[in-house]
């Protein structure tokens, strides 16, 4: 396995999660610079990293990871001063290569998954999907994705923008649908917590046979008298009930063009 000198600029959930999985696999984690001091010190200590306090990065650094919010990854790679030798990657879905300025020595590594605060996942379970300026950069991060994930994957920007958008329906927009039922569980003065069970059940189904194989309920089965009696239980928020008549004619029409 090749072993890299990394540093990182961000020091949220997706840098805690990669700079403890990559020093845990053998890499150095050379530094930590985030606009938030306090968070950037306490990553730097756990991987026995320096704390900077600007955008200047070691020399001896073989991988710059900047891990930001989508909209501050331009302005990060402008101000950013690395040695020439340095591979820059940010790790955002949505935004292109090109954001980050250069020509030669600039890639995207992208880890396909939800990153939570102190609850790391297991990145040997993580897919990543990687693009770059050139052979070299390619290489590096192909090694350092294999050296802790479940394999990576080459994809251009056009390709990984919209498998993150696939990620938003698969992770955003489903947890909202289970926001949602907590709220009309609140409703009926039932505890919400008492549909965790279906909510693990649901995501286990969906993973053993795969979600449209999976899919259950009323509008699936055409059954128009329960349809109509939810919508009008959702009395209490005409928005849920124009979710409820959006998603229920979707899910209809699909599966009923699934059996012609």
């Amino acid at each position: 396995m090749s072993v890299y000198k990394i540093s990182f600029i961000g020091a949220g959930n997706v840098a805690e999660s990669l700079a403890t999985g990559l020093a845990a696999a053998g890499h150095r984690i050379v530094s930590v610079a985030s606009r938030n001091g306090i968070s950037a010190r306490e990553l730097a200590e756990k991987t026995g990293a320096g704390y900077r306090h600007d955008l200047t990065v070691p020399d001896e650094c073989d991988l710059l990871l900047i891990c930001v919010t989508d909209r501050s990854v331009v302005e990060v790679a402008a101000s950013v001063i690395t040695h020439p030798d340095t591979v820059i990657a940010h790790t955002a879905g949505s935004i292109p290569l090109e954001a980050l300025g250069r020509t030669t020595g600039a890639g995207v590594f992208y880890p396909l998954q939800t990153f939570t605060k102190a609850f790391p996942p297991d990145l040997r379970k993580v897919p990543f999907f990687i693009e770059a300026t050139d052979s070299k950069a390619i290489e590096v991060l192909r090694n350092t994705g294999e050296s802790i994930g479940a394999g990576v994957w080459e994809c251009d920007s056009e390709s990984r923008k919209k498998l993150h958008l696939a990620a938003v329906f698969t992770n955003n927009f489903s947890n909202f649908m289970m926001t949602v039922g907590e709220a009309v569980a609140r409703e009926a003065g039932i505890d919400p917590v008492l549909l965790r069970p279906l909510m693990e059940e649901t995501a286990r189904k969906a993973l053993r046979s795969g979600p449209e194989a999976a899919q259950t309920g009323p509008a699936v089965r055409h059954d128009t008298g329960t349809v109509k009696s939810h919508i009008e239980l959702l009395s209490f928020s005409p928005q849920y009930q124009k979710l409820y008549r959006l998603v229920s004619r979707m899910i209809a029409g699909h599966y009923r063009k699934r059996k012609k």
